[in-house]
């Protein structure tokens, strides 16, 4: 197998981690109810697997948020593995990854303003989480010395088991990242929380952009 090959899919695995980091949806808040504790709900329940302010939001049970919850894990290692090819048991070697990552993210949820079209923006504080490129950097590091490893070796390793390598060395490298995750100087953005069917959405693209914003992916 290459070195372009293996080039080949460790920017796969790496656009694919990225892009199938989506916040589970669920129903608004009514127009009564503290539009920025609502968002903390959403986000902390997406993310932190915390459904604390959830349930106190009367936003459901603690059981609904958890299957919420588990339904986005779900359909992010769905697209992963599905795309990928791989295995159950490798889907649930990543799983733990993917719960550490969206575990550490880091956001604020700072206060709401009201406009004139009974819409909300609120502003959220975050700091940028460096995973992905410093995962990589080392993963290319530790590829290239099994390169040379099965270079000299008498017999090199069918193409499938090289392939297995590099997927389980890119997880290593995120382990070891994430053990020590950096992030960057603190930033901020607004959230625009909108009135759909006389109840408070968030904006699609806003919520999108918030997750972006939330790792290094580009």
């Amino acid at each position: 197998m290459g070195n372009t090959n293996i080039k080949k899919h460790i920017t796969k695995i790496l656009c694919l981690l990225i892009s199938v980091l989506m916040i589970g949806t669920v129903s608004g808040c009514t127009s009564d109810k503290s539009v920025k504790t609502y968002l903390q709900a959403l986000l902390d329940a997406s993310y932190k697997n915390d459904s604390k302010a959830f349930v106190e939001m009367k936003l459901g049970t603690e059981e609904e948020a958890q299957t919420l919850y588990e339904q986005g894990i779900d359909t992010g290692l769905g697209v992963f593995c599905s795309r990928l090819g791989v295995s159950d048991e490798y889907r649930e070697e990543f799983r733990q990854i993917y719960m550490d990552m969206l575990g550490k993210v880091r956001y604020t949820v700072d206060g709401a303003e009201k406009q004139s079209d009974g819409s909300y923006t609120v502003t959220v504080t975050y700091e940028k989480m460096n995973i992905f490129k410093p995962a990589l950097a080392q993963h290319e590091d530790n590829v290239a010395a099994m390169m040379e490893e099965w270079a000299n070796a008498s017999e090199p390793p069918a193409e499938e088991e090289m392939v297995a390598a590099v997927y389980n060395e890119f997880k290593s490298s995120m382990e070891t990242v994430l053990a020590q995750v950096q992030y960057d100087t603190p930033a901020s953005m607004t959230v625009r929380i909108e009135l759909v069917n006389n109840v408070y959405t968030p904006n699609a693209d806003d919520i999108a952009g918030l997750e972006k914003a939330l790792f290094d992916g580009e």
